[in-house]
């Protein structure tokens, strides 16, 4: 009899462990790393960004506040994909991502206003329907470690790609590399449009908005949209703050803060596999507690480390890692909430993040410059601690 060969069984390996296959697991990679590296450019480069729009960096934060809030818009693009299907909203999410950054290079001042409105949408039309698609193929007994291999993406845009977008602001300006992101999204759409395999999703198609009103009051669903709204306050505050920390104490410019948004990007990458690895046999809601909890730690004890650089940035690296973990651990609890309208459930969970990260960067520019970074890190410590009370109460582990 004929040996089959190792490398033949990679697939089915893949399959067997993740719970969907390869080709569905590389495209929507691809496509999710996209958005995130739009999502994450403007971060660490916020000070060169305001420079280049003329604009200051609390004003530039208003306009990051303005990208985040459109994510209200989130609760559409969930119904959406739960009626017309998952593949055509996160096209149509790369798409909007196109038209903003190209839009954003041509843009003035606050002029730049719609532009990171349609820069906004990407996210929000994209999220909602990619993490219904992936919940929807996948046991619940798996599903963490195939929801944790997709967020990767966000790690792997500040490993590879942010050093990039610095060393290209440093050399060309800050345009070009805004430009090259407008050509990868359209790139991006195409890749979903054509080789994302269209599968049936379990979720009501026709859910009314009645429906979804009564749905939103359901007290884990209110819980969801909390939990996930406070996290990222923290979180946007955290990946606005250091940034302009590093820039005004140390003299950073953008390839060095590319440079260290790699060893955050690379601790990210540790945190999400570590959910990979660990959050089905550890439990969702146990993992998640606990990672809400040491990240509050972590966050408060940020400050004592102004005085020396290597120390500030290993704790940063920590606080990377073990804030990516807890965002992906939460993913696979949040889906069984409404297991009967994911798609729905995951755009109101958008909606939580979304008006949390929009305030995150106006908040953290504020504290920072009226207390500084101990300001900052107690508001932010102290949103995880309330997301970590809620959880506990209302967020049930699913079956």
């Amino acid at each position: 009899m004929a040996q089959i060969s190792p490398l033949s069984t990679w697939p089915e390996k893949i399959k067997a462990f993740f719970g969907i296959s390869l080709q569905v697991i590389a495209v929507v990679f691809l496509a999710r790393l996209i958005l995130d590296i739009g999502t994450r450019a403007v971060f660490p480069f916020i000070p060169q960004l305001a420079a280049g729009l003329g604009l200051s960096v609390v004003n530039f934060s208003w306009l990051i506040f303005i990208r985040g809030i459109i994510g209200m818009a989130g609760p559409v693009f969930g119904v959406w994909s739960d009626r017309y299907g998952r593949r055509k909203v996160m096209a149509v999410g790369l798409l909007c991502q196109t038209l903003g950054v190209v839009g954003l290079t041509l843009s003035w001042q606050w002029w730049a206003v719609g532009p990171m409105l349609l820069f906004g949408l990407g996210l929000t039309a994209f999220i909602p329907p990619q993490q219904a698609y992936i919940s929807d193929q996948v046991a619940y007994q798996r599903r963490g470690r195939a929801l944790a291999i997709i967020e990767a993406s966000w790690a792997v845009a500040a490993i590879v790609f942010l050093p990039i977008v610095g060393w290209l602001i440093d050399n060309f300006g800050w345009r070009l590399p805004f430009l090259l992101l407008g050509l990868l999204s359209l790139s991006g759409a195409l890749l979903v449009w054509r080789y994302l395999p269209p599968a049936a999703h379990h979720s009501q198609t026709q859910l009314s908005w009645t429906e979804m009103h009564r749905l939103s009051l359901r007290p884990n669903v209110l819980a969801s949209i909390a939990v996930s709204l406070l996290l990222f306050v923290t979180v946007d505050c955290f990946i606005s703050v250091w940034g302009i920390w590093l820039s005004a104490d140390y003299g950073l410019e953008a390839a060095a803060l590319g440079l260290v948004a790699t060893g955050i990007g690379l601790a990210e990458l540790a945190g999400s596999g570590s959910s990979s690895l660990f959050i089905d046999r550890l439990g969702k809601r146990r993992g998640s507690g606990l990672g809400l909890l040491l990240s509050a730690l972590i966050l408060l004890l940020l400050p004592l480390t102004q005085a020396i650089f290597f120390l500030a940035v290993a704790t940063l690296i920590v606080a990377g890692a073990l804030l990516e973990f807890t965002i992906v651990s939460l993913i696979p609890l949040y889906s069984e909430q409404a297991p009967e309208a994911r798609g729905t459930l995951f755009s109101l969970v958008l909606l939580g993040a979304s008006i949390g990260g929009a305030l995150g960067a106006p908040i953290a520019a504020n504290l920072w410059e009226a207390t500084g970074l101990w300001g900052v890190c107690l508001v932010a410590g102290g949103c995880l601690l309330g997301a970590l009370g809620l959880m506990g109460r209302f967020l049930q582990e699913g079956s």
